[in-house]
C-alpha cells in the first residue's frame, strides 16, 4: 500500500461489503493485513486488523474475528480516541454473535463512556444502538427498545436515512420478541422501502430474513415464504453464515407449517451444519427442535426423539455458558470498581493540596453510584439467570441447580425424590390456531396453576417451551404419579375459555424417580422418556416406570 489515501480506500471498500458479500471482503481484508509492511503505521495495522476481524465475524469465524479485533484495540494510538471507541463498538458486537452476552454488554458501556467525551452526537447514537444490541441479546427487549427509539429519532431528525435502516431492523426484531407483530412488521416494512431506495440489496436480504418471521407468526405464511426464501439465496451468496443460518432455520419451520416436510428438512439440516460449522448452538437448537417435531409426525419416532435430545443438549450447554459467563464477568467488574477505588483514594491521600479534597469528593460520588449501578445489574441479571421472564417460574438453570441438590441429599438421607416432566398437548396447534400471544397467556395461565396446586416445599420449573417440571420432595413416583394426574384433571376442567371461547388445554406428564437413577441429569433423561411414551399412547395420561402404569381420565 503506497499511500495513506489508497489505504484509507481500501479499508472503505471492504466495510461496505461486510454484509453484501462477507466472503469477499473477507478474502481482501486477509490480503491487506498480509501486504502491510512491517513499518507501517500502528493506525494502519489497527485499522487492517479490525477490517479482518469484522469480516471473519460475518463469516462465521466469531473467536478469530474477535482475537483480530483485540489485537486491533492494542495496535491503536492513544491519541486515536474515535478509532478506539468504533473498535469497542466492533468487540460487542463480535461477542455478541458468539453468544458472550455480558462481555459484549461492557464493551458497548465502555464504547457509550468514551463517545460521551466526545461532541458527536451521531457517534454517540451509534454507541447508544450498540447497548441496545447488548441490552437486548441479554434478553432485556423493552430496554433495547427504547435505546432503538432514541437513535432512530436523532437520525431521522439529521434526515440520516442510511444508520435509520438498521435501527429500524432491530425495532422490528425487539417488537416481534414481546409479541407486538403489527409494530414489527410496520418497522421491518419501513427499513425494507428506504433499503431499497439506497440500492443496498444485502442489507433487504437481512431484513427480510427478520421480516419473514413476523409474516409467519402473523399466520402469512406464503409471504413468509417467499420473503425467506430469497433472504436465503442472497445471504448464501453473501457468505454471512449467521444470517444464513437464522434464514434456513425460519423457512424450515415456514415449510414444515404449510406442510412441505421434505422442504422443511432440507433446510433444517443445512442449518443445523452451517450452526455447528460456526458455533452458532441457538440455532441448532431450534433446528433440531422442528426436526423433531418434522419426523415425529411423519413416524420417524427414532429419529423424532434423536432431534429432541440434540436440542434439550444444544439449549442446555447455550444457556449454562451464557449464565455463567454473565455472572462472572459482573462479580469481576464490581471487584475491579472497588479495587480502583481504592487505589485512588490512597493516592489523593497523598496529595496536600485543598483541590485534592475536592477531586476526591466527586471521584467518591462517581464511584459509589457506578458502584450501585453495577450492583443493581449484578442482581438483576442474577434474578434473571434464576427466572423464566415469561412465566415467573424457575428457569431451567436454578432446576437444574436445585435438581443436583435435592438429588444428593435424597441419596445421602434414603429419602425418596420425584421429578414430573409435563407437556401441553397439540401446543404448536394452539400458536397456529389462535396465534403466539394466546399461546404465551396459554403458558403463563398454566405456570399459575402449577404454582397453586403445588405444595410449597416443591419446585415449579419452566423446562423449555411448552414443557414444564415438578421436582417432588419426600415422594416417591406412585405418590407424584397421583398428584400428577389430579392435576392432569384439574387443568383439562380449567376454564380456558376465559382466554378463548374455542381453547381447551391438556396435559401429558412423565415421571420419574430415585429408582435406578445415577444421577439428577438420569432422573430427568427418564422423566423425559415417559413423558414421550405418554404423548405417543395418546396424550392427556400420566406415565411412569412400569410399562403399564398409564392414567388418564374416562
Amino acid at each position: 500500500m503506497s499511500s495513506e489515501a489508497e489505504f484509507e480506500n481500501e479499508i472503505d471498500a471492504i466495510a461496505a461489503r461486510f454484509v453484501a458479500a462477507s466472503a469477499e471482503s473477507m478474502l481482501r481484508a486477509e490480503a491487506l493485513c498480509d501486504a502491510l509492511p512491517p513499518a507501517s503505521p500502528p493506525l494502519w495495522r489497527s485499522k487492517a486488523l479490525w477490517a479482518r476481524g469484522q469480516a471473519r465475524s460475518h463469516a462465521g469465524r466469531h473467536e478469530e474475528g474477535i482475537a483480530d479485533l483485540q489485537a486491533a484495540l492494542a495496535a491503536c494510538p492513544p491519541e486515536q480516541r474515535r478509532w478506539r471507541i468504533e473498535l469497542l463498538r466492533g468487540l460487542s458486537i463480535a461477542h455478541g454473535q458468539l453468544g458472550a452476552l455480558d462481555t459484549a454488554l461492557q464493551w458497548a458501556i465502555e464504547a457509550l463512556d468514551g463517545a460521551g467525551q466526545l461532541d458527536d452526537p451521531v457517534l454517540l447514537a451509534e454507541c447508544l444502538m450498540s447497548v441496545g444490541v447488548a441490552f437486548s441479546r441479554c434478553g432485556d427487549a423493552e430496554a433495547g427498545l427504547a435505546r432503538y427509539r432514541e437513535v432512530l429519532a436523532l437520525f431521522e431528525a439529521r434526515g440520516d436515512v442510511r444508520r435509520s435502516v438498521p435501527v429500524l431492523n432491530n425495532m422490528g426484531i425487539n417488537l416481534k420478541n414481546l409479541g407486538r407483530l403489527d409494530e414489527s412488521l410496520a418497522c421491518f416494512d419501513r427499513a425494507v422501502a428506504q433499503a431499497r431506495a439506497a440500492g443496498d440489496d444485502g442489507v433487504v436480504a437481512l431484513i427480510d430474513s427478520n421480516r419473514g418471521e413476523t409474516l409467519w407468526r402473523l399466520g402469512r405464511h406464503g409471504e413468509a415464504r417467499a420473503a425467506l426464501a430469497g433472504a436465503v439465496d442472497a445471504i448464501h451468496d453473501s457468505g454471512y453464515v449467521g444470517g444464513e443460518t437464522n434464514a434456513r432455520v425460519t423457512l424450515g419451520r415456514v415449510l414444515f407449517d404449510m406442510g412441505r416436510s421434505d422442504e422443511a428438512r432440507d433446510e433444517l439440516v443445512r442449518a443445523v451444519a452451517l450452526a455447528e460449522s460456526s458455533g452458532g448452538r441457538n440455532y441448532a437448537a431450534q433446528a433440531h427442535r422442528t426436526l423433531a417435531e418434522l419426523h415425529k409426525a411423519a413416524g420417524r419416532f427414532e429419529a423424532a426423539l434423536a432431534h429432541h435430545e440434540a436440542f434439550h443438549a444444544a439449549e442446555r450447554a447455550q444457556f449454562n455458558e451464557d449464565s455463567d459467563r454473565k455472572l462472572r464477568a459482573l462479580q469481576v467488574q464490581h471487584a475491579l470498581a472497588e479495587a480502583r477505588h481504592a487505589a485512588e483514594v490512597n493516592r489523593l491521600e497523598l496529595v496536600e493540596l485543598a483541590g485534592a479534597h475536592r477531586e476526591l469528593q466527586q471521584l467518591n460520588a462517581q464511584l459509589l453510584e457506578a458502584d450501585r449501578e453495577k450492583s443493581r445489574l449484578l442482581e438483576r441479571l442474577a434474578e434473571q439467570s434464576r427466572t423464566d421472564a415469561l412465566t415467573g417460574l424457575a428457569n431451567r438453570r436454578h432446576l437444574d441447580e436445585r435438581l443436583a441438590a435435592e438429588f444428593e441429599r435424597a441419596r445421602r438421607h434414603g429419602h425418596p425424590l420425584a421429578l414430573a416432566m409435563c407437556d401441553i398437548d397439540h401446543f404448536k396447534r394452539i400458536n397456529d390456531r389462535f396465534g403466539h400471544a394466546i399461546g404465551d397467556e396459554v403458558l403463563r395461565r398454566l405456570a399459575g396453576l402449577l404454582r397453586e396446586r403445588c405444595r410449597a416445599t416443591d419446585l415449579t420449573a419452566r423446562y423449555g417451551g411448552e414443557e414444564f417440571c415438578i421436582v417432588f420432595i419426600e415422594a416417591d413416583a406412585t405418590l407424584a404419579a397421583a398428584a400428577c394426574d389430579a392435576l392432569r384433571v384439574d387443568i383439562a376442567a380449567h376454564d380456558w375459555r376465559s382466554i378463548h371461547p374455542e381453547l381447551a388445554v391438556t396435559l401429558s406428564i412423565g415421571v420419574s424417580d430415585l429408582a435406578g437413577a445415577l444421577d439428577h441429569e438420569r432422573l430427568l433423561a427418564e422423566a423425559d422418556t415417559h413423558l414421550y411414551r405418554a404423548k405417543h399412547q395418546g396424550k392427556n395420561r400420566v406415565c411412569w416406570g412400569d410399562p403399564a402404569a398409564a392414567v388418564r381420565a374416562s
